[in-house]
């Protein structure tokens, strides 16, 4: 069952935020190859990475990266760990926290947060602009994944399934109408379906505490 986190109160504006603002367009060039396997704390052995360089962390995007529109509050935010934001993607989605649907997840765990003390790593649970547009980017072929899909069908048009599974409640009426705020200038269903799934799954009651 997924844990209930932080009081309601900012849970969207932040995942809206980011989605609106750090271009989702072509972010995202597919899956890739290989097989993974997980540990009891969710991190996977012999993750390749970004650069496809075996044990070797992938580096996280300097602040140059993106522009960045606005201050997130980094101290008062703080991400549920990896490993929990993993597990719980997997519940709503109905799948092993190892699924294929999660391998951009996989080869930014370290840039999404996670440790590797063997390797001198240490946790890092900000939510930082460059963490929220990688979230957004890694979190993008689930949304598009036929079976996550077929598991909300109605998403375009009524978030409610999805949220409920998320927030482990029922959306707010405010709720409902932030996320059609959301979808705004989608043209077509496809557009609306992965901008209100971006929207539940990078808000801020899903990954953080």
């Amino acid at each position: 069952m997924i844990e209930q986190r932080m009081p309601p109160a900012r849970r969207i504006l932040l995942g809206a935020l980011a989605l609106a603002m750090t271009g989702l367009a072509g972010c995202y060039s597919g899956l890739g190859d290989g097989t993974r396997q997980m540990g009891d704390d969710g991190a996977d052995a012999g993750d390749a990475g970004d650069a496809g360089e075996p044990d070797r962390p992938p580096r996280t995007p300097g602040p140059e990266a993106i522009d960045t529109p606005f201050e997130p509050p980094g101290s008062e935010v703080e991400l549920l760990p990896f490993h929990v934001r993993l597990a719980n993607l997997a519940a709503v989605a109905g799948v092993h926290a190892d699924d294929p649907m999660f391998m951009a997840l996989l080869d930014r765990r370290f840039q999404l947060g996670d440790h590797d003390y063997a390797n001198g790593i240490a946790p890092d649970l900000k939510w930082t602009p460059e963490r929220m547009e990688t979230w957004v980017k890694a979190v993008r072929p689930v949304c598009d994944d036929p079976r996550f899909q077929a598991r909300y069908p109605d998403l375009a048009t009524d978030p409610s399934a999805l949220a409920r599974a998320a927030f482990a409640r029922d959306p707010s009426p405010e709720e409902l109408q932030a996320f059609a705020e959301v979808q705004a200038g989608q043209l077509d269903g496809a557009g609306r379906y992965r901008m209100s799934c971006l929207a539940v799954l990078s808000s801020l009651e899903f990954v953080a505490r």
